[in-house]
Formats: structure tokens, C-alpha cells, sequence
């Protein structure tokens, strides 16, 4: 049994390194799947028809959730009223770069409670950081204030909530848990800022003609009782406690009502939008919704009895067993171990640690789900395996060394903190 342990170890380490050194995720994560039921003795039917076929399934009410949530973003898109609430907060804050960015970012941290995908990434980016390096923010700190950014509103997503409720069995959107989460989010925000004001003092204000700011064509502005309509879906959740895909689809048609009167639009131009926006939100979800079907096939996988009977006898020893050796271990590692995929990135390799951690059963899994929150945001905005981390470096035409060694140092910090606070609030 120790010996097949190690070989799952072996094998489960081999994945990370090539995940790190460039190799497709999906691909390694299908493999590793597949190699850790062969290894640990699993038959072929039960391969195809738990591992394969069932895993496959296990999460497709979070494809789906991804599917509304990133509909949402490409109303607010659409309408206008996500570009309205970026310029005007520009505008609030004036000819000064430090205060821009952190005003925008702000607003970018609320639209992504409710926003997701990468079409919704780069939406927002395209106005955005334009904005930001016309006023002189060099590329190299608008690129993760606005990605780090992106990672604050996701503490309290609803999208993201959704599809890591199918992962913690258990958790809701509500209570302490949620407190920590608006606390957490306001944290990662005020590190972005930090990170803003102590690079800008280092290296001063550089306008940047390097980027493309004529990207889109600006639509009309919304009128300002609209800008209620990004927050509406917490505020359905949180307060009214509807489920999350009712509230999305009255969201989305109260998005459409309101910009009806400003932009002209009637009824069947309204009913086309609806559908030319469910439309354009698939093409944001593919790589997203891929990751999240291969990753139920490595927490099937690293639930069967076989996989965990091999791998408790080597984790168990080194597994958090307290909360407070919890919060210990993912503020220091929640940060290093969660780039490129890595063995804390439940969106990845993490899949298998997320599976032995559950199946050891030693946490309280709304604790363990709030402590894994923080580290999941900051690979969500600083990981450049993410889609829209990866396309804000391409766009700011920095390299992945320059952002990772400006924002990686703040999201690792980030982590920490939250960790702290996690510890003393839920343990």
C-alpha cells in the first residue's frame, strides 16, 4: 500500500511540474485522473463508468452556473452599463493616477461580484487600463491592479460561490462565513492599492504608448439608477436568499428594463439583446468549463476508496489536523502553492489535495472552504495560467516575470492576512 501510495505521490508531483513547465492543464489532469485509478488498482469499467463518466458529471450544475453568471457580465457589457460605471469613476477621481486606479479598481471589484468569464475580463480591461497608463501608471502596475482587482470581487461571487459550493459540500452564502468573505475581498482590494502607491513612488508616473486604447467603440451611457443593477444578484442572495440561477435571469432582465428608455431600444430589440447575449457567453466558459469537467473526474478519483486507502497513510501524518495548523499552513504555502496550477489550486492539482483533505474529514468544511477562498482569488487574478491574467500581460505587453515579481509578492501577503483573519473568526 505504501509503495502504491508513492507512486501516486510520484505521480501526482510529475503533473505539477509539467503543468508549471507549460503543459496543457486539461490534458495532465485527465491523465492523472486516468493513472491514479489504474495505479491504485481500479478496473477499466469502473475507470470509464465512475472516474470517466461519473466525474464527468459530477459538476455540470457549475458549468451551468458559469454559463449564467458569464450571461450577466455580457448584459452588463452590452447594455452599457459596465462601461458607464468605469468612466464615471474615472472622471470622479480626476487628473491623478494614484487615486484613479484605486478608484477603478474599487468599481472593477464590485462589478466582479456578479460579473465572470473572460469576456467580461476584457471588457472591462479595454476601458480600463487605457484609463490607467493614459494617466501615466506604468503597464507593469496597471497589469495586476487591475487583475488583483478582478480577485477582490471574487471573494463574494456569486458564480464562483456557486461552483465551489458543488466542491464544499455544505457551505452558504450567508452568516460569518460571508463576512469573512466581504472582509477578505476589501483586504486583497487594499493590498492592489498598496501595491499601486508603493511601485508609483518607486518609479514614478510613465505614460505608456505602447498599448492600443482605440479598442472599442464607446456606447451611449446608462442613466445612473442603473449602476444598482452589478450588485443586484448578491443583494438577491444574501438578503432575499434566492438561488442563484432565478436570480441571474432577474438580473438580467432587470439590466435590460432599465436601459430600455435611454438607449431607444424596444421590446423585441430588448428580446434580441436577451438572446444574442446568452449567445456571446459561451465562447468566455470553454476553458473554464473543461478544467471544472476534468477536475470532477480528479476528486472522483481521489475519493474512491482504493486512491484514498493508498494516499491517507502518507498525508495524513502532514495534514492540517487543528484549524489553527490550517491557518498556518495556507498562509504561508496558500500563495507559492497555488501558481501554475499548483497542489493548492483546487482548480487544478489542488483537485487531488481537496480530495484526500475531505476525505480525511478533520475540518469543519465552511472553515476549510473560507481558508482556501483567499488563495483561490489570488490564482484567479495573478495565476498567468488563467485566462484573463494571461490576456492582461499580452495586452500590457509586460512579461510574466515583470507581473509575477510585482504582483505576486502583495497576493502571498493577501493570503496571509486573510488566513489570520479566517483563524480568529471561524475557528
Amino acid at each position: 500500500m505504501i509503495i502504491t501510495g508513492l507512486i501516486l505521490l510520484l505521480a501526482f508531483v510529475a503533473t505539477v511540474v509539467l503543468i508549471i513547465r507549460g503543459q496543457s492543464p486539461i490534458v495532465m489532469l485527465l491523465l492523472l485522473a486516468i493513472v491514479w485509478s489504474a495505479v491504485a488498482g481500479i478496473g477499466v469499467n469502473d475507470i470509464q463508468a465512475k472516474v470517466l463518466q461519473g466525474g464527468g458529471v459530477a459538476y455540470a450544475s457549475a458549468v451551468i452556473i458559469i454559463v449564467f453568471g458569464s450571461w450577466f457580465a455580457q448584459v452588463l457589457i452590452q447594455t452599457g452599463i459596465a462601461e458607464t460605471v468605469i468612466r464615471a469613476a474615472a472622471e470622479l477621481a480626476g487628473d491623478r493616477p494614484v487615486v484613479t486606479t484605486m478608484v477603478i479598481s474599487t468599481v472593477i471589484a464590485l462589478l466582479f461580484t456578479s460579473m465572470y468569464g473572460v469576456g467580461a475580463a476584457i471588457a472591462i480591461g479595454v476601458i480600463a487600463l487605457p484609463i490607467m497608463m493614459a494617466q501615466g501608471i506604468p503597464p507593469v502596475v496597471a497589469a495586476p491592479a487591475f487583475t488583483m482587482a478582478i480577485g477582490a470581487g471574487t471573494f463574494v461571487n456569486l458564480v464562483n460561490f456557486g461552483i465551489m459550493q458543488r466542491l464544499f459540500p455544505g457551505i452558504v452564502f450567508g452568516g460569518v462565513a460571508l463576512a469573512y468573505w466581504i472582509i477578505g475581498g476589501i483586504v486583497y482590494l487594499m493590498f492592489a492599492w498598496l501595491l499601486v502607491i508603493v511601485n508609483m513612488r518607486r518609479v514614478g508616473v510613465r505614460h505608456s504608448s505602447g498599448v492600443e486604447t482605440a479598442t472599442t467603440v464607446a456606447r451611449p451611457r446608462t442613466p445612473l439608477y442603473t449602476f444598482i443593477v452589478p450588485i443586484v444578484p448578491v443583494l438577491m442572495i444574501a438578503v432575499v436568499k434566492w438561488e442563484i440561477i432565478p436570480t441571474f435571469l432577474v438580473s438580467i432582465v432587470l439590466a435590460l428594463l432599465l436601459t430600455a428608455p435611454s438607449s431607444g431600444r424596444r421590446l423585441q430589440a430588448s428580446i434580441n439583446l436577451f438572446n444574442k447575449t446568452f449567445y456571446d457567453a459561451f465562447p468566455d466558459i470553454a476553458t473554464i468549463a473543461a478544467l471544472w469537467t476534468i477536475c470532477g473526474m480528479i476528486i472522483v478519483a481521489g475519493q474512491t476508496p482504493q486512491v484514498v486507502g493508498a494516499l491517507k497513510p502518507l498525508f495524513l501524518p502532514i495534514l492540517p489536523h487543528t484549524t489553527l495548523q490550517a491557518a498556518i499552513l495556507f498562509g504561508l504555502l496558500g500563495g507559492v502553492c497555488n501558481i501554475y496550477r499548483g497542489p493548492l489550486e483546487v482548480i487544478g492539482t489542488g483537485a487531488a489535495m481537496l480530495a484526500i483533505i475531505l476525505s480525511a474529514n478533520l475540518l469543519a468544511v465552511p472553515y476549510l472552504y473560507s481558508l482556501w477562498t483567499a488563495p483561490n482569488c489570488m490564482s484567479g487574478s495573478i495565476d498567468p495560467t488563467n485566462s484573463w491574467t494571461l490576456w492582461t500581460i499580452g495586452y500590457t505587453r509586460i512579461s510574466h516575470g515583470e507581473f509575477l515579481k510585482t504582483a505576486l509578492p502583495y497576493g502571498c501577503a493577501m493570503i496571509a492576512v486573510n488566513s489570520a483573519i479566517v483563524y480568529f473568526m471561524m475557528g
